[in-house]
């Protein structure tokens, strides 16, 4: 088929165009197979894509839909979810890592550093059960304080001796830490 400029071609079952196409619109209601390099600067997709191979993003992608990976993602730069995200049962979400249910592990081949700026009583580590606040490690002074917040709650050390559960020190706070 030779292509006449402003004629339509409806009903044309296969078109080869050998060169370059330049058109101001381009509607194709079937199938497009490209072999070579598709370069395109804007690409507005109403329908799934299936990819058989890699898809590689020199820029920005927007996706207002859901985007489904069934291999490994691979992100060389920085991934922001303003909205928080989920991984298996753990939310990360601004300030807030959640874990809905089981125990959370934090193993590491160096040291685990727990770094907080503010100073004082009330201020550093705070221990916390189902949101009540037990017991603190802060600085103050230059001082380390281990700090059991509750009125008149005792703070016990304990050990294992031979295998047998032992309390080796009991600071009663209700006396004074007697």
């Amino acid at each position: 088929v030779i292509l006449d400029s402003n004629k339509d071609y409806t009903g044309v079952r296969n078109l080869t165009i050998s060169g370059e196409l330049d058109a101001a619109t381009l509607d194709i209601s079937g199938d497009i197979d490209v072999d070579g390099t598709a370069n395109l600067d804007v690409v507005d997709i109403d329908g799934a894509v299936d990819m058989a191979s890699t898809l590689t993003l020199a820029g920005n992608a927007d996706f207002n839909g859901n985007l489904d990976v069934a291999g490994t993602t691979v992100s060389a730069g920085k991934i922001t979810a303003d909205a928080g995200i989920d991984i298996d049962n753990i939310n990360i979400d601004g300030t807030t890592i959640a874990l809905s249910s089981g125990d959370l592990t934090i193993d590491v081949a160096g040291n685990i550093i727990l770094d907080a700026d503010t100073q004082g009583s009330g201020n550093g580590v705070l221990l916390k059960d189902d949101g009540t606040h037990y017991g603190s490690f802060f600085r103050s002074s230059s001082n380390l304080h281990i700090k059991a917040e509750a009125s008149d709650q005792d703070m016990i050390f304990m050990g294992n001796d031979g295998g047998s559960e032992i309390t080796v020190l009991t600071l009663d706070m209700s006396e004074a830490g007697a």
